[in-house]
């Protein structure tokens, strides 16, 4: 399946999505979309990705490569406002222990920006159950293996686009199996 890429739509792509970077059809589907310039990124997924480096030209390095590759879309008081309604509204109804933080200001930035949040984790469904903004699982639910719960120091590996762009992955395409 394709991941559907219409002119200007951006896809916020969250660190769990990344974690899975190592899976070709995963890859293949970052990669497209940075290819086709609809691949973004906010300060929460950077931080996060930083996390991985090993040290401060580590940290640096992943900081530069991704502001290079992504749309990065800013964070602000108006965004960190929703954040906090959002978070009521889940708790009016007993969900607001539903959704990580991270991920509440993730999606937070990605709904301001009108882009789609593209992730594995099943904290953006009951965020957009509360918000009806859009998002996608990069894989079918399931269909993919659990991140270790342990935070331990695994890289976040970049697509390699090479100079002649990312071979293959003229559109970010999806696998159903």
């Amino acid at each position: 399946m394709t991941v559907p890429v219409g002119p200007g739509q951006l896809y916020l792509i969250d660190t769990s999505a990344h974690a899975r970077i190592g899976h070709p059809a995963i890859r293949n589907v970052i990669a497209g979309l940075i290819v086709d310039r609809a691949a973004a990124t906010c300060v929460t997924v950077d931080l996060e990705a930083g996390y991985s480096g090993r040290d401060l030209a580590g940290v640096r390095a992943i900081a530069e490569r991704r502001k290079a590759l992504y749309v990065v879309l800013p964070v602000s008081e108006v965004i960190a406002d929703r954040v906090r309604d959002v978070q009521f509204r889940m708790a009016a109804r007993g969900h607001h222990r539903a959704a990580g933080v991270i991920d509440l200001l993730t999606a937070a930035v990605a709904e301001h920006h009108g882009a789609v949040v593209l992730h594995y984790d099943a904290d953006f469904e009951h965020i957009a159950a509360t918000t009806g903004q859009p998002h996608a699982w990069i894989a079918p639910r399931g269909t993919l293996p659990e991140r270790s719960t342990r935070r331990a120091a695994q890289p976040v590996i970049e697509p390699q686009l090479g100079h002649a762009g990312a071979a293959g992955c003229g559109r970010a395409e999806r696998a159903d199996s």
